[in-house]
């Protein structure tokens, strides 16, 4: 099914360097800038040695040096979360996808201006390639299914989602494939890697909903996390902690799955058959009985939020 749609897709359109794709409220970008600074993040935080045997001394030495800043800059932690690396992230929004140069106000400017001839020179060409291919046919089904998605992920949660998404499509998106922030320049942006398996093909518009639904879930301030949190008081229980990110993998992957079901894909396989099986296996049953019910109009939302707290708390006894 897939291998078909990928075929009209491609015949059916083009994208030219540092154009703008749009798909109702997304805004998809592969922007020479942005990937520079995810494939910096990446080499600073992992183990494994970029493979430099086709770059010269030079390159390598400037290369080596801007991961080296990277890597200091970002300190302790998770380094797509340091604050260096989110203010960078959001001054580079500002600058024109396909720019030459980078003017920018950061200081890090510097560091990342000395790594972009070698970026350009041996592995942009090949990454800007994953990322158009990737936004061709992620902007198709959004197109046709995004907001269609969008307003019933709204009605479900009682929240609206922004109406602008920046999307900036990328080799890498450390840690986990994708993640979303609120810039203050850029406003909501999600970042999702083209190469990572797990957001390639029918599930990158599972995952594009569901880096949507950050914004309007959280694990302190939304419908989702007060409702557990009255649960919990309620039954007198304290709720797990992570129960708010498995109903919104829950309702993105199911809700899609429906969509594609109605558009002829029977055998999509959501995020959470995974999530279920590796990180939640105690919340599936209780999720699929009681939550997925609501998901069809069934009963509001602190209901079936009650009844999969106290679901999961008798599982754990």
């Amino acid at each position: 099914m897939f291998a078909r749609l990928l075929c009209i897709l491609l015949f059916a359109s083009t994208v030219s360097a540092g154009e703008v794709v749009r798909a109702g409220r997304w805004e998809f970008h592969s922007s020479f800038w942005m990937s520079l600074h995810q494939t910096l993040m990446h080499d600073a935080s992992t183990s494994k040695a970029r493979d430099t045997a086709g770059l010269t001394p030079d390159e390598r030495t400037a290369w080596e040096a801007a991961v080296a800043a990277y890597r200091q800059a970002a300190d302790k932690g998770t380094i797509t979360f340091a604050r260096p690396m989110e203010r960078l992230q959001d001054a580079l929004s500002q600058v024109a996808d396909n720019a030459v140069n980078a003017p920018i106000d950061d200081p890090l400017a510097g560091v990342i201006r000395s790594a972009a001839p070698v970026y350009r020179a041996h592995w942009w060409t090949a990454d800007n390639a994953a990322n158009r291919f990737f936004i061709r046919y992620a902007q198709a089904m959004l197109s046709d299914a995004g907001e269609e998605l969008a307003r019933e992920h709204e009605g479900i949660y009682h929240e609206k989602m922004p109406q602008s998404i920046r999307v900036d499509i990328t080799p890498y998106a450390e840690p986990f494939g994708a993640y979303s922030l609120f810039l203050i320049d850029a406003g909501y942006v999600t970042t999702m890697s083209c190469r990572d398996s797990g957001y390639q093909g029918l599930a990158s518009l599972e995952m594009l909903l569901h880096e949507a639904s950050h914004s309007i879930v959280d694990a302190n301030n939304s419908t989702v996390s007060k409702a557990i949190t009255a649960a919990g008081k309620k039954l007198n229980i304290k709720p797990p902690g992570d129960l708010w990110h498995a109903i919104l993998f829950a309702t993105s992957g199911e809700l899609t799955r429906r969509a594609l079901l109605n558009r002829g894909v029977r055998d999509y396989k959501p995020s959470t058959v995974d999530m279920f099986t590796r990180a939640w296996p105690k919340y599936r049953e209780p999720i699929e009985t009681y939550w997925y019910p609501y998901l069809s109009g069934k009963g509001t939302l602190e209901e079936a939020i009650e009844k999969v707290v106290a679901a999961i708390q008798g599982t754990m006894r």
